[in-house]
């Protein structure tokens, strides 16, 4: 099974859009950090905390002086990330997983250094390849979520919708 390590923006958004319902239905071992579960406002705590203590998002503590030493070893070589941003990108590679990111800064580093990086759209497209969304729902969504972040990648949108609408009048 794929591992997913998710960032506090991907699950902000979902949380926002009330796609985690769906999104925990994925075939996919769906994982945070202490220190992107700290981000989250309370609201949000509260939604997420409900899948963490139902196992459907595993909530992965630090705990290790290793992993602490390995985390801030990856800050020191990165600019302008978060120790957060590093948690993600540390057990992304620790445990040979995806990272679920839409920061930019974190998506270009990490991906420079041999981490598989997704976002956003990559959630949608496993939603609709598993039949969790229809296509007229997901691009409902995705117009949502770029109302509620109008800093996402607009161009990506647009190709994204697009496809999506040509292939629904194939399917």
């Amino acid at each position: 099974m794929t591992i997913i390590i998710n960032d506090a923006n991907i699950l902000i958004d979902l949380v926002q859009l009330n796609l985690m319902n769906e999104f925990i239905q994925l075939d996919l071992e769906l994982k945070t950090t202490d220190f992107v579960f700290e981000e989250l406002n309370e609201d949000q705590k509260i939604i997420i905390e409900k899948y963490i203590n139902s196992e459907e998002i595993e909530l992965i503590i630090t705990e290790e002086e290793e992993d602490f030493q390995r985390i801030s070893a990856i800050l020191d070589n990165s600019s302008g990330l978060s120790f957060e941003d590093c948690s993600v990108w540390y057990y992304a590679d620790k445990l040979n997983g995806i990272l679920l990111s839409g920061d930019g800064k974190l998506r270009r580093q990490a991906t420079a250094n041999g981490i598989s990086v997704k976002g956003i759209l990559y959630v949608f497209d496993q939603l609709l390849l598993k039949e969790l969304i229809t296509f007229d729902y997901a691009i409902e969504k995705i117009e949502q979520l770029y109302e509620i972040n109008p800093r996402l990648p607009i161009n990506a949108k647009n190709e994204q919708t697009s496809n999506w609408a040509s292939e629904k009048h194939f399917s």
